[in-house]
């Protein structure tokens, strides 16, 4: 996949002026390229001399209405995806072709960021799906690393790579699941010290009263049930790389001694008065927000100081976005080897949500459902109800059952529709500017959705 994110070709189709231009004009600052059409029979010909990837049409139309273009255009181009936008007494015809095929539909009036929202969410499909269908293998053994190219990604790569060529120590901060520990052991790898040592404590985990031993390691007789004599992580990553992880969790006692010891390269196993020198990289990794940890007095100045020589700070999945295709892909291939099975094919509705999820876990939310999708694809195929349900966007699997009780489509999406819209209010505490900015809508227009009875 090239670096930058091509310019998709929109079709847009609709007789009313007043709402076709400002549409055309605002698609085309976003970075599509749009041809305008007045009508369907114009549409249709533009169709006929122009392959598009977008379809943007109004269900009536004088002429040839929207649902009939859409109609040809399944057999003229049958890869574009087409969006209806309709009047709310039109629901019902567009619900009936999102049963035929469509992609979706938006409701008359509508706010521009919330069209150009879903349009983008459509993009990100179609970026996804352009990616699986090419040839990219999984990384081999040894090859785990950090890849894709977002700017994002381009970013901390370019970072791992600075931070490699220099003995420096080195700050990784991000939130739980974004490849902190991924590229520690990048810029170890890439790092003079390849091939020596990569030591890797979870500070957090450690009990207070056990930090040094764990650090410096004890002698024979140290304390009671000391045994035998330990090596502690700073011996054992001698000459190599210690990456500390979840370095904000430490207690302000175990700063002190951590900072001595990076500070002389040395430090005295517990139970004995001999000063051990070594020669290590430290790299510390943390979800925490240290700024406000030391305005706090939680985390020592003088520490953070010594540790941030080189910041990196590791980008949220939902920042990096256009990545996803390549993590899939890698990840899926990984998956089925280690299963012994073939790696699965993903349907158009998981496809849909596994590139629009704003995976709050990161790369370890995306990995759990990707590991669920192929313990449960038994027929070769990952479906919509093979996902975790928050990734699925909690959405119904389709039933095909006689006595499902089905009832008319654009009830039932109208009634999920009010039900999710309650459901992200009362996770967001009742705030309605939070609620209508996880919804991607205004505020206007979640103030009407819970109105409507």
């Amino acid at each position: 996949m090239s670096s930058e994110r091509r310019a998709y070709r929109v079709l847009l189709a609709d007789d009313d002026r007043v709402v076709r231009i400002p549409i055309r004009d605002a698609l085309e600052d976003a970075g599509y390229r749009v041809t305008a059409c007045e009508d369907g029979v114009q549409a249709l010909r533009a169709a006929e001399a122009t392959e598009f990837d977008l379809v943007l049409t109004d269900v009536r139309m004088p002429g040839l209405g929207g649902l009939e273009l859409f109609r040809r255009l399944r057999t003229l181009q049958p890869g574009a995806v087409v969006l209806f936008m309709t009047a709310y007494a039109d629901t019902d015809d567009a619900v009936i072709v999102i049963r035929e095929g469509a992609r979706d539909y938006i409701a008359k009036p509508f706010e521009m960021e919330e069209l150009l929202l879903r349009l983008a969410r459509v993009r990100d499909e179609l970026e996804f799906r352009r990616h699986m269908a090419g040839e990219h293998g999984p990384p081999g053994p040894g090859e785990r690393r950090m890849r894709g190219t977002a700017p994002a990604t381009r970013r901390v790569l370019e970072r791992v790579e600075l931070a490699a060529a220099s003995d420096f120590n080195v700050l990784i901060t991000g939130e739980t699941g974004t490849g902190k520990d991924l590229c520690a052991r990048m810029i170890h790898e890439g790092s003079r010290r390849a091939g020596k040592p990569f030591v890797a404590v979870n500070c957090g985990a450690i009990p207070e009263e056990l930090f040094e031993a764990e650090l410096f390691g004890h002698e024979k007789g140290a304390f009671t049930g000391a045994d035998r004599r330990r090596v502690g992580r700073f011996e054992a990553a001698d000459g190599g790389t210690l990456l500390l992880d979840e370095v904000g969790e430490l207690p302000l006692g175990g700063q002190v001694k951590l900072l001595r010891a990076i500070e002389t390269s040395s430090f005295e196993p517990v139970g004995s008065s001999r000063t051990m020198k070594v020669d290590l990289r430290v790299i510390a990794a943390t979800n925490r927000e240290l700024g406000a940890a030391l305005e706090r007095g939680t985390f020592r100045k003088d520490l953070y100081y010594r540790l941030n020589v080189i910041d990196i700070e590791t980008p949220a999945l939902r920042d990096r976005r256009s990545d996803i295709p390549q993590l899939v892909d890698d990840c899926l291939g990984e998956i089925a080897a280690r299963q012994g099975r073939p790696v699965p094919e993903l349907d158009p509705a998981a496809v849909a949500a596994l590139a629009t999820h704003d995976y709050p876990g990161n790369v370890r939310e995306l990995l759990h459902a990707l590991e669920r999708g192929v313990a449960l694809a038994r027929d070769g195929v990952i479906r919509l109800e093979h996902l975790p349900a928050d990734v699925a966007g909690n959405l119904p699997p389709p039933d095909s059952s006689a006595d499902a009780g089905v009832q008319p489509l654009g009830r039932a999406v109208d009634l999920f529709e009010k039900q999710y819209v309650r459901n992200v209010l009362l996770r967001v505490g009742g705030h309605r500017g939070k609620a209508a900015a996880a919804l991607g809508i205004s505020r206007k227009s979640l103030w009407q959705r819970l109105r409507e009875p």
